[in-house]
């Protein structure tokens, strides 16, 4: 038995720590258990990594998806001119600011058929804005004003009666609206119209060009149901007779605009109506006219009307002025051509397949303001 001390008498002291306590820990076995713990966190270590990874993965799958439906296809080459480079999004662009003009005038948009002739359009554009300067012509920041300002349907505006505060602000307000319906900045709207500008005056300058005296023939024309080879005998017998032609295209004719203008298409000069040239003006190898003056040709399938059609000249005339009207079409001619040879001295390369035209009408139909029909693809089987 042990006596307590006495008074004053030093107490022993005794070691103070785990092992003293019940339940407690040796230092060794603190040891063990943080080995053992940094033993578990490393061989956990994979099935962690495997879990962020795997996390991640599934956040990339629809950030993938995204970048690749809406970030990547807006910024894809679709065409390119001497260097200067647009993208797909530049080609919607385009695309529906011709759709809204036409649409706000109550005109369905061609889709079908508008990815191919906002290519073609944007190449004459560019074309025609990078020879400009050899021609000396320019395009001002008041003439873009100008052909905005009237597209928004301010006609009647002059450019002073414009800038009046409470006109300015109409305005303002209208080419707002318009630019958040077709989805393009300012300045992006201002580049479309400005090379359209310069392409206009090109085509202007080219067109000067054309002679206004020129070689014409005056045209009959009658149209038929079907290819009735006995009633065209029967035309031919009629004339010989003494009927006049523009009796035998009022009473024969199925088409009504050619029963009211009594068959008469007027003069006309080369390339006007090309696919009609050889006939209309051809020779043979003796010289003679291959449809001669007063005689009726033989039918032409027109696959537009699905008529068709016997002409007949009945006067000719070496020189003699153009109408206004064809002076137009020679001149949109004489362009095309000019274009043409530009093209071949030119860097141009378009880009053109069925994923490209499916995506740009998609995003085309979206902006649209009137019901669209579905468009048919022209170009099936290209990728």
């Amino acid at each position: 038995m042990t006596n307590p001390p006495e008074q004053g008498q030093a107490v022993a002291q005794q070691p103070v720590g785990p092992e003293s306590h019940p339940g407690g820990l040796a230092p060794a076995s603190r040891r063990s258990i943080i080995a053992h713990q940094a033993e578990m966190r490393r061989r956990n270590r994979p099935f962690l990594i495997g879990g962020i990874v795997v996390f991640f993965l599934i956040l990339t799958i629809p950030t993938y998806a995204f970048v690749q439906k809406y970030v990547l296809p807006p910024r894809e080459l679709a065409l390119r001119v001497q260097g200067v480079e647009f993208t797909r999004g530049d080609l919607v662009g385009f695309i529906r600011f011709h759709q809204r003009i036409s649409e706000e005038q109550g005109k369905q948009f061609p889709i079908g058929t508008s990815l191919f002739d906002a290519l073609q359009t944007m190449a004459d554009n560019e074309i025609a804005f990078q020879v400009a300067p050899r021609m000396g012509i320019t395009v001002e920041s008041e003439q873009v004003d100008r052909f905005i300002r009237i597209s928004l349907g301010f006609f009647t505006l002059s450019d002073q009666e414009a800038a009046l505060p409470q006109n300015k602000a109409q305005i303002d307000e209208k080419y707002r609206q318009f630019l958040n319906g077709v989805g393009l900045t300012e300045t992006q709207h201002r580049e479309i119209v400005r090379k359209e500008l310069f392409r206009g005056k090109v085509r202007d300058e080219v067109g000067k060009s054309v002679p206004r005296i020129q070689e014409q023939v005056r045209v009959y024309e009658i149209r038929l149901a079907s290819e009735d080879k006995a009633l065209l005998a029967s035309l031919r017998r009629q004339l010989k007779a003494g009927d006049k032609v523009e009796d035998l295209a009022l009473k024969n004719s199925v088409d009504v605009n050619v029963r009211r203008t009594r068959g008469d298409l007027g003069w006309l000069p080369r390339k006007v109506r090309p696919e009609y040239e050889n006939l209309f003006f051809g020779t043979l190898a003796d010289g003679t006219r291959r449809l001669p003056v007063g005689q009726f040709s033989e039918l032409s399938y027109d696959s537009e009307s699905r008529q068709w059609i016997t002409f007949m000249v009945v006067e000719t005339a070496s020189a003699r002025e153009i109408s206004d009207a064809h002076l137009e079409i020679l001149a949109d001619r004489a362009f095309a051509d000019f274009v043409v040879e530009e093209r071949k001295r030119m860097d141009v390369y378009l880009v053109l397949n069925d994923r490209i035209y499916s995506w740009v009408n998609q995003q085309v139909r979206i902006a649209s303001i009137l019901p669209t029909p579905t468009a048919v693809n022209p170009f099936p089987g290209l990728r």
